[in-house]
Formats: structure tokens, C-alpha cells, sequence
């Protein structure tokens, strides 16, 4: 079988877009050279790879099946193709971050502005939760994943700051002046807390479980961090946020029960290139780490 790169890059932006004519215009293209390229996949792989309908096209199982094969072997060609450029340029270029929320709203900004003195760094930022932002990773679409580092065999992991999440009120919160409180006597108050599908939540959950606790009353729900402590802030409710990143107004209760450490850090993919660029931020990140990541109001 003989496979032309550009063939497969033609297929791809097809399958992606699910419409030839879509496809055509933005790799500026005519349709009838796209659907060529479609035909002479099919004649190497001796079967239909798309299906028309009267939307657009759909994927057939052995398109499917390519598509999947396919985007590795372009990823690692375009790849090849930035570190050539690098090396006879000596540029230093892009670098695409992504971020999970919490991070985003408390220490991304200084850690921004920290690579954006080094000449010849360019910053693109991409923000979502950290599930996703971990698919952008593996897939190739971000360089580095800034935030919380959970377990991913997929990548590599550089930790860089230590976190301890726990309960926190606003200062005039009746409890903000109590010596001592327990995980039991929290219950006994309003929470707002984030959605169930963030991993804070979910431990939250499970170590009332652990601690055979009856859930208390939870007035608010959002996958927002900076939604959730503004509310607390202007309401006598209990957030599960970050200790090391409570905004002015706010005070973390000591509460050894319901004390979650993390870890913060860099992700990066365990195989592909490292542009120059990349490296340099890697290496700001790991000699700056710690106090990039506290909290600036």
C-alpha cells in the first residue's frame, strides 16, 4: 500500500469536518481534488473509507480504522517538520499551554507573564477541565498541561507545588472564629460546592462516606472555582477549595478529616518533539515552580 501524506491530511480535516465541500475550503482546495485524494486512499486500502449523505459524509469502519492510525503518523510528521525549522532557524517559537480551571483563576497569570519575559516565546492558552485538558495533551494539541497532577500513564509528569484543599468561609462566617471545628459540626451548614464530575468533589465524597457522615445541605453547585468563592465570600455557605490560593475575605478552617492534598506541576506527552521553546519553559517552570504557584490576588 502506498499512503501520500497529504492524502492523509486531506482525510482527516474530512473526517474531522464530516463535509467535503467545508474540507476543500479551508485546506483551499477544489472539491473534485479532495474527493480524488479520498478516491486514491480507498484504491489503496481496497475499501470505502466515507459514505454521503445528505448532511455531509460519515466515516466507514475501515475510515474509522484509518483515521485512527492516521493521526499519530501526521502528528509525528508535522513534529518532524517544526524540529527542522527549529534547527536551521534557531527559533524559539509558540508554546501551547493548556489549563485546568481552578489553576487558570489563581496562578496562571503570574506563570504567563513569567515566560513572556523570555525573548521569542510565544503563549497560546487553552482552558477547560482537567479531563479534557488531558485529551487536548495526548492528542496533541496542547505542548503542556499546567494544573493538578493525577495519575496518567500516558504522560509524564513534573511536580512542582504542593497543595492542601479543605473547607474555608468568609470572614464574617460564624465558624471563621471558632478555635476548633470538626468534620461532623461542618455538616451541620450550608455548602457550595463543585459538581460532581471535578475530582475534589468526588473525594469530598467519597471521605464523608469513609467518615460516615450524612451529607450536609448544598445550596449551590458549579464547576466555577472563581464563581464558588465569590459566592462564599458575599453568603455564610462552606466551599472545598484550595488553601493556598484563598482569596483576601476568606479563611481556611483547620479540619484534619476533610484535608485533601494535591499535587500541582507540568504534563507533558512521554513520547514526541520538544521544541526549543518548550524546553525553555519546562525548565522556567522547574526553577520557578514553587513560587509561581502561590496565590496572587
Amino acid at each position: 500500500m502506498d499512503y501520500n501524506l497529504r492524502d492523509l491530511k486531506f482525510f482527516e480535516t474530512v473526517a474531522t469536518l464530516g463535509h467535503v465541500s467545508r474540507a476543500a475550503e479551508l485546506l483551499g482546495r477544489s472539491q473534485p481534488a479532495i474527493t480524488k485524494c479520498i478516491r486514491r486512499l480507498e484504491a489503496a486500502v481496497g475499501e470505502r473509507l466515507i459514505e454521503r449523505d445528505g448532511q455531509g459524509v460519515t466515516l466507514t469502519p475501515s475510515g474509522l480504522l484509518l483515521l485512527e492510525r492516521a493521526r499519530p503518523l501526521l502528528q509525528h510528521a508535522s513534529q518532524v517538520q517544526q524540529e527542522l525549522r527549529d534547527f536551521s532557524t534557531g527559533a524559539i517559537g509558540d508554546v501551547r499551554i493548556g489549563s485546568g480551571l481552578s489553576t487558570a483563576a489563581h496562578v496562571l497569570p503570574q506563570i504567563c507573564a513569567r515566560l513572556l519575559q523570555q525573548s521569542g516565546i510565544r503563549l497560546q492558552v487553552l482552558l477547560g477541565t482537567n479531563v479534557g485538558m488531558r485529551r487536548e495533551l495526548r492528542e496533541g494539541r496542547i505542548d503542556l498541561l499546567i494544573g493538578l497532577l493525577p495519575p496518567d500513564p500516558d504522560l509524564r509528569t513534573v511536580p512542582l507545588a504542593d497543595d492542601m484543599v479543605g473547607p474555608a468561609v468568609s470572614a464574617g462566617h460564624p465558624l471563621a472564629a471558632r478555635g476548633s471545628v470538626t468534620a461532623a459540626e461542618l455538616m451541620a451548614w450550608p455548602w457550595a460546592m463543585p459538581t460532581r464530575e471535578i475530582p475534589s468533589r468526588q473525594w469530598w465524597d467519597r471521605r464523608l462516606q469513609d467518615l460516615q457522615l450524612a451529607a450536609p445541605a448544598i445550596q449551590m453547585q458549579s464547576n466555577s472555582p472563581a464563581l464558588l468563592l465569590g459566592i462564599a465570600r458575599l453568603h455564610d455557605v462552606i466551599v472545598f477549595t484550595s488553601h493556598s490560593m484563598l482569596p483576601e475575605g476568606l479563611v481556611a478552617l483547620a479540619v484534619p478529616e476533610l484535608a485533601m492534598p494535591r499535587e500541582f506541576g507540568v504534563a507533558l506527552r512521554r513520547e514526541g518533539y520538544l521544541s526549543p521553546a518548550v524546553r525553555r519553559t519546562l525548565e522556567l517552570l522547574e526553577s520557578d515552580g514553587q513560587a509561581l504557584f502561590q496565590y496572587q490576588p
